[in-house]
């Protein structure tokens, strides 16, 4: 989580594997009182795999997001209703 540096994580149902981040693109997202549209998986750069803090450089990250997810790891969202977001608010999917 540390090199991804996410504004926001969303914990997923048990059982659920996968990117599946990259099926919201398209639907809108609800996050407490704030609203977004979901608009296209989060393409990464090299960034992630460099030395970060006590994160050690770790080039294995940039292969596997290229073999397994064309180089996407989470998804962009556009802000439609700002509010107030909080640890465990309810994320809704539309």
């Amino acid at each position: 989580m540390r090199r991804f540096r996410p504004n926001i994580l969303v914990e997923t149902s048990a059982g659920i594997e996968g990117f599946t981040e990259f099926d919201w693109c398209g639907r809108e997202l609800r996050l407490g009182q704030v609203a977004g549209d979901v608009v296209m998986p989060m393409m990464r750069c090299a960034m992630t795999t460099h030395a970060q803090g006590d994160l050690p450089k770790e080039p294995a990250i940039m292969r596997t997001l290229v073999r397994d997810a064309e180089m996407n790891f989470g998804a962009a969202i556009t802000v439609t209703g700002a509010g107030t977001v909080e640890i465990g608010d309810v994320v809704e999917l539309r």
